[in-house]
């Protein structure tokens, strides 16, 4: 795995290098700040696997230099492991949304280190194994126009949506935090109702659309808060905000299906997807840290499931209950 590590301090890059080889990675280049490094990213032919990124560095900080690497094609999969010094909630909240996929503490502990660039290395390799499953599909030329590269269950990333990241990264964001950090914290899930119908109706490209889109709204409505959303597949998503505004379900269920009813989507051939959002119960993150954090997000995503279910047994008469997507055609 090819890795690029980027921090204004010599010794650390040096502690940085030596660490890796430790657990195997030897193919490590080093830059002393983000100018440098782009000067690398422009002179390699070989993209790199993974970055390490220092958040405090001058001039162009790590957080400025995850979003740059972000906004490039070749990197909008690639790890970024952020490295900080710094407990503040709000920098890692901002690494996050500028694209990171998860941090190490300074100083070091190298187990820890260690575990985190082999989650990455898997990382790396699932996607290898995404890309070329999109290929061998591309190539076999299926005349079924709803045939994806991909399954319902998948979590398929979200590009260019503020706030909305990968669920990985969600995963690695909500289980490295403090208990004193994630004081307050609430995680939320939202259902799309009758996903599987939908699904199999869709061609690749409206699915993928129809997913971004409702990620948009989802963020519109979360705009008053501190949040992280991120999709995890089955038609649902999940969403963790602060403590800053006390959000209620059912209220923000209705606001949600009033936006994309507002939006006026449609699948490419103009026929409009009936459907609701359903919410699930909010679940506190207050004294969870590591794997119950982990079950808090599962729980909240089943809550949103088992919501959907149970609407379709028995629906509402309210308007919002028939929201229709017209969409983008491109």
């Amino acid at each position: 795995m090819r890795i690029l590590s980027v921090d204004d301090d010599p010794i650390i890059l040096e502690l940085l290098t030596e660490i890796l080889a430790s657990i195997g990675h030897t193919e490590v280049t080093t830059a002393e700040s983000a100018a440098q490094a782009f000067e690398l990213l422009k002179a390699d032919c070989v993209p790199y696997d993974c970055f390490l990124l220092d958040i405090q560095m001058p001039e162009i900080d790590g957080i400025q230099l995850c979003a740059a690497i972000r906004s490039m094609p070749q990197y909008r999969r690639t790890p970024i492991l952020m490295i900080t010094a710094m407990s503040d909630k709000a920098y890692i909240d901002k690494a996050f949304t500028a694209g990171a996929t998860d941090y190490v503490t300074k100083p070091f502990d190298v187990v820890e280190l260690g575990a985190r660039v082999r989650v990455a290395e898997r990382l790396v390799d699932a996607q290898r194994y995404k890309t070329n499953k999109i290929i061998d599909v591309n190539q076999q030329k299926s005349t079924v126009t709803t045939e994806k590269p991909y399954f319902l269950e998948d979590k398929l990333p979200i590009d260019n949506v503020d706030g909305v990241i990968d669920y990985i990264a969600l995963e690695n964001y909500v289980s490295q935090l403090s208990r004193g950090s994630l004081f307050g914290s609430t995680v939320l899930a939202f259902h799309i109702s009758d996903i599987g119908r939908i699904f199999n109706g869709a061609s690749a490209f409206d699915f993928e659309c129809l997913i971004t889109d409702v990620s948009e709204a989802i963020t519109q409505c979360l705009m008053r808060s501190q949040y992280l959303v991120s999709y995890a597949g089955n038609g649902t998503f999940v969403c963790v905000y602060g403590s800053g505004q006390k959000l209620l379900p059912d209220s923000l269920e209705s606001e949600l299906g009033e936006t994309i009813s507002s939006m006026e989507l449609c699948y490419s051939d103009g026929r409009p997807i009936l459907f609701k959002i359903v919410a699930g119960k909010p679940i506190r993150l207050t004294f969870r840290s590591g794997k119950t954090v982990i079950e808090a997000l599962l729980q909240a995503r089943s809550t949103a499931e088992n919501s959907d279910v149970e609407f379709i047994r028995t629906p509402k008469k309210q308007s919002l209950f028939n929201t229709y997507l017209q969409g983008r055609t491109g």
